[in-house]
């Protein structure tokens, strides 16, 4: 009995050894700066080659910009190994494969994720945050020989970092954390890691007066909320999920199509870069990440009229899926923002009294919570993007528990379907 104490105690010393969370401390700092310093770079770069008068004005400039650096994400693929979306879940292109880092390849995913992110193609640069994060927190592991079953904390506590700052939130990766660890024990050992590199990178953004995503939307507060607006979360949830319903289908359709190019891999690259630059030349405000281009979307709501919002949504998902599966490399947050921002709009122009937050909170909890999987974590995202008040956060939640309960029923039809499809084939 008088021995079980000390048992405890050195387990608890073996678990937490000293010194790890000075190491945690660290490579948050070095994950945040590093992050920031990266989309200082990319924000500059993307103004000096796309928003600028002469490019904005003569149409024929997006293929003669977006094929070059097409090209090179095809190239880079190819001969350097640069990581991509083709491996892996929509929910691994946020952190990267954290198993399987390989942090020698760091400065080819930074040029990698420029690449895609300057061809035009519509991916979010969040899909570039985490990986760079992971990787830098690998190298920093090696360097110190940090022990492998340490490793994770210190992966989590940098991109916590990276996300923390950028969204303007101390706590968001740390629940996405829990969310995505493969048990409840592996969540809860990472958890005081992601917390203190989420308040890291939230404090240096803060003391550098950097400025990320909160209330990104800009979208008018809601007055008073009414018992109607409560019932509506289903079915505006319920939208949200189709619109996950649609990436997923046109994901299995580009990853049909571009798997015939497997081996010919810049090829598969160029004829992505010729799609983006075929869209750009009629409707570039559906290219991109469009977390710019939403605003210009939201403004000019009436006179792009209900028919195009929805063409608008849908193409948006349809491009998602051609970067996603051709070797580009970035994030679907932000695309599938803009689409359930743009189905907003459009039942907001015929249902004029509907608040417009409370349609874009319904719509793109739903459609986020069906790809991600991650309850709270959406909750949180779309709350800080709409600067939400706690009734519209009640509304939030309530959107999400509704795709929690709807999901999982049309999941297993999907998936019947499809088996019978495969049998029907194989016969």
């Amino acid at each position: 009995m008088g021995a079980q104490p000390q048992q405890t105690e050195a387990t608890s010393e073996s678990r937490y050894p000293r010194g790890l969370y000075l190491h945690v401390i660290v490579v948050s700092l070095i994950g945040g700066f590093a992050v920031m310093a990266w989309f200082i770079v990319y924000e500059g770069l993307n103004k000096l080659i796309w928003d600028n008068s002469f490019v904005a004005g003569h149409a024929w400039m997006f293929p003669v910009i977006c094929l070059p650096f097409s090209l090179l994400v095809g190239l880079l693929v190819k001969y350097a190994k640069a990581p991509s979306n083709l491996d892996g879940s929509i929910l691994d292109s946020l952190t990267g494969n954290v198993t399987h880092l390989k942090w020698k390849d760091l400065p080819v995913t930074v040029v990698q994720s420029l690449a895609s992110l300057f061809s035009g193609a519509v991916l979010g640069p969040e899909g570039a945050i985490g990986n760079i994060a992971s990787k830098v927190a690998a190298m920093y592991c090696d360097v110190f020989k940090i022990p492998a079953d340490r490793r994770p904390k210190l992966i989590f506590a940098s991109v916590a970092s990276g996300y923390n700052g950028l969204l303007e939130n101390p706590v968001f990766t740390a629940v996405l954390g829990t969310e995505i660890a493969e048990t409840k024990q592996q969540g809860l050992s990472t958890l005081p890691a992601a917390l203190i590199g989420g308040g890291v990178g939230y404090g240096v953004f803060l003391l550098l007066h950097e400025t990320g995503f909160a209330d990104f939307l800009h979208l008018p507060q809601v007055q008073s909320f009414r018992l109607l607006d409560a019932v509506l979360m289903v079915p505006l949830a319920l939208l949200g999920l189709v619109l996950a319903v649609l990436t997923a289908l046109f994901m299995r359709v580009a990853a049909g199509f571009f798997g015939r190019f497997k081996d010919r891999i810049v090829t598969r690259a160029l004829i992505a870069g010729a799609v983006f630059s075929a869209v750009g030349l009629f409707a570039p405000v559906v290219m991109f990440s469009g977390e710019t281009q939403v605003q210009t979307v939201i403004k000019g709501a009436a006179g792009y009229g209900v028919a195009l919002l929805l063409v608008m949504a849908v193409a948006k998902l349809a491009l998602l899926s051609v970067g996603f599966k051709s070797g580009f490399l970035g994030g679907p947050t932000f695309p599938l923002v803009f689409a359930s921002v743009s189905v907003a709009l459009a039942l907001n122009l015929v249902f004029t009294s509907m608040p417009i937050a409370i349609l874009v909170a319904g719509i793109m909890s739903g459609a986020v919570y069906a790809l991600f999987r991650t309850p709270l974590m959406v909750v949180l995202l779309t709350a800080f993007m709409l600067d939400a008040s706690p009734d519209l956060i009640a509304l939030i939640v309530l959107a999400v528990a509704t795709v929690m309960v709807a999901a999982p029923p049309l999941q297993r039809l999907m998936a019947a379907r499809q088996a019978r499809t495969d049998v029907a084939s194989d016969g």
